[in-house]
């Protein structure tokens, strides 16, 4: 009997924390479904035998049944670990929240049986444990799913490269070693939980880790807003200031047109005069002095789109000021297939980093190369690429700012609104050359 009550206390357990942490991560496997096969079935396997054990005192490995759960769950995080791709920490953050949860339910159906056991009597252990713990199981799970389809997972997919991830697992461990360590022993001593109505403070704890896992979310997902609100303000008022200047420049060009006209009429009359004595060289001498005076610094139109066309025309002059070589390549309509917001932040990015590395170097020739068109049919590609001479800060696939401490915002940035039009951000660099290479393309309606 022990053997299959074991079997059922496992399946009612695992299969909704397997469901649940499929509907958050099943697009993110890295092995073949037959491998996840494998590993599934090794860890109900696992289950069994650890769950046998609890329900067998005089087992040989009863003693040590609180170290096999605690091998058992580095087990299952490594499992995950191996089977599932991207941030290692969100991975982390989820199994230990679902085996925090497990724990609630186990407690829960212990601490009812109890008090059933001192009201009623006829308590049967473990069968009656067990048909609680099953009934627990099915009445919490939609909530456990809502909880993670609404909560867990949006903030996952949208802020899974914020280095707070790298902290935030720390929250539902630590929750698991003082639940297992402190709270879970006092609370399944009879006496306690009936005479002192103790089984009030679990579900007061329940409640509060809830609540403490909620207000995280919710305050991550406000932090990651408020970054990507800074962002776009950020292009904003760059795009207020490129205004600014084109205006300033358009009111120097009117300017200069109405001098360039008051003074036509004697360049006329000069240029008449060299022609009538067939003075030929000061006829060019004169044309090439009147051609430097119409040069001008301002910079030519690259596009149709206006928005691009200016944070093009921004940094090419920045570059052209500093010396830098600045080549640009462009083939885009005037009307994109992605909003102008997110083609001016991913373009902004990539060329306020290439201008800053140039800025640094001393020895080696700078420039900056870029190409911005429509790969396919409604595909928008961005390639920029630059010299460097510093020293790039990189970890896994992440890249540092030089400029603080911490991930850079702007590759992150560039990194996010890819993985949103469902394309990608790829970053290399070898012998001073860094490259960037980004696909965007329409989002679905």
């Amino acid at each position: 009997m022990d053997a299959r009550i074991a079997v059922v206390i496992c399946l009612a357990q695992l299969i909704p924390c397997f469901f649940c942490f499929f509907a958050v991560f099943i697009e993110h496997l890295k092995v073949p479904k037959w491998v996840w096969f494998v590993v599934i079935v090794s860890i109900l396997a696992f289950s069994v035998f650890i769950t046998d054990i609890y329900l067998t005192p005089d087992s040989v490995f009863y003693s040590v049944r609180g170290v096999l759960s605690f091998v058992f769950f580095l087990f299952v995080v490594t499992a995950a670990l191996f089977c599932i791709r991207d941030n290692y920490f969100t991975n982390l953050f989820v199994l230990c929240f679902l085996t925090n949860y497990n724990d609630y339910i186990q407690l829960l159906a212990k601490i009812f049986n109890i008090v059933w056991n001192n009201r009623f009597g006829l308590f049967n252990y473990p069968l009656d444990f067990t048909i609680t713990l099953v009934l627990l199981e099915l009445a919490a799970f939609p909530f456990l799913f809502w909880f993670m389809q609404k909560t867990i997972k949006p903030v996952i997919e949208q802020t899974s490269d914020m280095p707070a991830w790298r902290y935030l697992w720390i929250i539902p461990i630590s929750f698991y070693f003082i639940f297992r360590i402190g709270l879970y022993p006092t609370f399944c001593d009879s006496s306690l939980v009936w005479h002192n109505s103790f089984f009030l403070l679990p579900v007061a704890w329940i409640i509060g880790t809830i609540l403490t896992y909620y207000i995280v979310m919710r305050t991550l997902l406000e932090s990651f807003a408020n970054s990507r609100l800074q962002s776009k303000l950020s292009v904003m008022d760059l795009q207020i200031e490129l205004q600014k200047e084109q205006y300033e420049q358009l009111q120097k060009n009117i300017e200069d047109t109405r001098a360039a006209r008051h003074d036509l009429r004697h360049n006329l009359l000069a240029l008449k005069g060299y022609a009538d004595q067939r003075d030929t060289a000061g006829l060019l001498r004169y044309i090439n002095h009147y051609l430097k005076i119409l040069d001008t610094d301002e910079a030519p139109s690259f596009c149709e789109n206006y928005a691009v066309d200016t944070i093009l025309r921004h940094y090419y002059l920045l570059a052209r000021k500093a010396g830098i070589e600045m080549n640009v390549t462009v083939n885009l309509p005037k009307e994109l297939p992605i909003t102008e917001m997110d083609a001016c932040v991913v373009l902004g990015n990539l060329l306020e980093n290439a201008l800053d590395a140039c800025l640094l170097q001393t020895r080696l020739r700078r420039f900056i190369h870029v190409s911005v068109g429509i790969a396919g049919q409604r595909m928008v590609a961005v390639n920029v690429k630059n010299s460097y001479e510093n020293e790039i800060r990189q970890v896994k696939d992440r890249f540092y700012s030089t400029k603080r401490a911490g991930e850079g915002i702007g590759l992150a940035s560039v990194r996010h609104i890819a993985e949103k039009h469902q394309g990608f951000a790829h970053f290399d660099y070898a012998d001073h050359i860094f490259k960037a290479s980004v696909l965007l393309m329409p989002e679905r309606k």
